[in-house]
């Protein structure tokens, strides 16, 4: 439930405050700027009750005290301090402060340096030459060094063919259950089931689990890991990038585990009934049109799908 420090905003009070915070950013007021802002602050009640939420939210925002969120910000590169300010406004209109608070709300995604929406995907060459690939709906920071090249994958999956770097600086990809070292390689990682799948098609990797021992994966062999513990090796699958070229390859896939593929390529609630989901799929179906796919799977299965709408569709027996 909403209490009354909760409650929205008006727009334009959001966007008086919204214009303080910015010049906060930008470093410290001078003397005729802080007279003018505590007389907006002392102005209204509601002014106040803005800023205090900004405050809030910037802090939750960084994860550190507000006095230090100003700081933090103000590293920022211009557009990125802009889409911040423009979630936080976003928030303070609606009410919408309970979301970040249970950190329900992807702000590190959202801020990422480089993410691809949902169906769209997204391919860059990075300042050492590196060549990254971004899956559906995923989100990396991007952070060279003198002394090391680091991508930290936040959501979702990446496809990465390793540049020559003259420095001979580390190429590590960092995830939430630990870190990937590339030695001269072309690899994949994808964030699901509590850890990383990681698929490696050429050179070699150091896998290095964040609370276990690291350990070595060699071309054509694939692993998933979590923070505490590894699976077991097995071929890699080169189906499994096959997104890279808008593709979705199965060769016999259960079709429960086709549809969860195909709904990361798909705005809004995509399911498969589990009357039908053990039934196995071959094929090569475009992920640029997923009506297209969804047409196919009632054309080569005894399936039928149901749409109540076109972002909530069920696919399930004929």
């Amino acid at each position: 439930m909403k209490t009354a420090q909760d409650a929205p905003i008006a727009p334009a009070i959001v966007e008086q405050a919204s214009h303080w915070l910015m010049l906060r950013w930008g470093g410290e007021l001078d003397d005729e700027q802080q007279r003018r802002f505590t007389e907006w602050q002392a102005a209204d009640l509601e002014h106040n009750r803005a800023w205090q939420r900004l405050e809030q939210l910037q802090s939750t925002l960084t994860g550190v005290p507000s006095d230090t969120a100003h700081a933090v910000l103000r590293e920022m590169p211009d557009a990125r301090r802009r889409q911040a300010l423009k979630l936080l406004g976003a928030l303070l209109v609606t009410g919408g402060s309970g979301f970040l608070a249970h950190s329900q709300l992807p702000w590190r995604e959202a801020m990422a340096d480089l993410r691809s929406g949902t169906g769209e995907r997204l391919q860059r060459t990075l300042p050492d030459g590196s060549r990254l690939s971004l899956n559906s709906g995923s989100a990396v920071d991007i952070l060279f060094s003198a002394s090391e090249r680091r991508i930290r994958l936040l959501d979702g999956e990446l496809l990465l063919d390793s540049g020559h770097d003259a420095t001979h600086r580390p190429l590590i990809v960092e995830t939430a259950a630990g870190e990937i070292q590339a030695l001269g390689t072309r690899f994949s990682v994808y964030q699901q089931g509590g850890g990383s799948q990681v698929e490696l098609f050429e050179g070699q990797l150091e896998l290095r689990p964040r609370h276990a021992p690291p350990v070595r994966l060699q071309a054509g062999q694939s692993r998933w890991f979590s923070a505490t513990r590894l699976g077991e090796v097995a071929p890699a699958n080169a189906n499994a990038i096959a997104w890279n070229d808008s593709r979705l390859i199965a060769e016999r896939m259960p079709l429960g585990q086709f549809i969860a593929e195909l709904s990361r390529h798909r705005p809004g609630v995509l399911r498969c009934d589990p009357a039908v989901a053990s039934l196995p799929l071959t094929g090569v179906f475009p992920l640029a049109d997923t009506d297209r796919v969804l047409t196919a799977l009632q054309q080569s299965l005894p399936v039928r799908v149901h749409s109540l709408t076109r972002y909530w569709v069920t696919v399930g027996p004929a």
